[in-house]
C-alpha cells in the first residue's frame, strides 16, 4: 500500500451566500489554515456561484452581483488571515449553472490539488440530500484526490 503524502497544494471550498453556510466555511477555512500552516502547503480558497440559466436577464445579473459579492468579501477575510499566518494563499470565485460539487472536482484537478478541505453544517435532511445533494457528498464522491469535511 503506498505511503501518503503530505499535501503541497490544499483547497478550501467556501460558501459566503447563507450565515449558517458562512459559519461552516469560516471553520473550514481555519483548519484549512491550520494544516496549511504545519505543512508549508500553498491553500486556494474558492466560491462557487450557482447561476440559475433559465432566469431573466435582470434577475440573473442582480443574483451575480449579489452571490460573487458576498463570495469576495469572504474569501478576502480569509486572505487577511492567511497573511496573518503567514500562508500562502490565493482565492478565486467561480460561476456555474451545473452542481458546485462538480465545479470543485473540476477545479481540483485542474489545479493539481493534494486535498480539498470542505465544511458541512450536517443539518440535510436524508430526503433534502436525494432530492437536492450535499455539496460535501458530492465532492466526496467525485474528488480525485482525499477530501476533509469539517463539522
Amino acid at each position: 500500500m503506498p505511503q501518503p503524502t503530505v499535501p503541497r497544494r490544499m483547497l478550501v471550498a467556501m460558501s459566503g451566500t447563507e450565515p449558517s453556510h458562512r459559519e461552516s466555511s469560516m471553520k473550514a477555512a481555519a483548519y484549512a489554515l491550520n494544516l496549511a500552516r504545519a505543512f508549508s502547503a500553498r491553500l486556494l480558497g474558492v466560491c462557487v456561484v450557482q447561476i440559475p440559466e433559465y432566469i431573466e436577464e435582470n434577475t440573473r445579473e442582480s443574483l451575480r452581483e449579489e452571490l460573487v459579492s458576498k463570495s469576495q468579501a469572504m474569501l478576502k477575510d480569509t486572505e487577511r488571515l492567511a497573511s496573518e499566518e503567514k500562508v500562502e494563499f490565493s482565492w478565486t470565485v467561480l460561476e456555474t449553472s451545473g452542481t458546485i460539487a462538480t465545479s470543485i472536482c473540476n477545479l481540483a484537478s485542474k489545479e493539481g490539488i493534494d486535498l480539498i478541505i470542505l465544511g458541512t453544517r450536517g443539518t440535510a435532511s436524508n430526503l433534502t440530500k436525494m432530492m437536492l445533494g450535499s455539496v460535501a457528498l458530492g465532492v466526496t464522491n467525485n474528488a480525485d484526490c482525499p477530501v476533509l469535511v469539517v463539522r
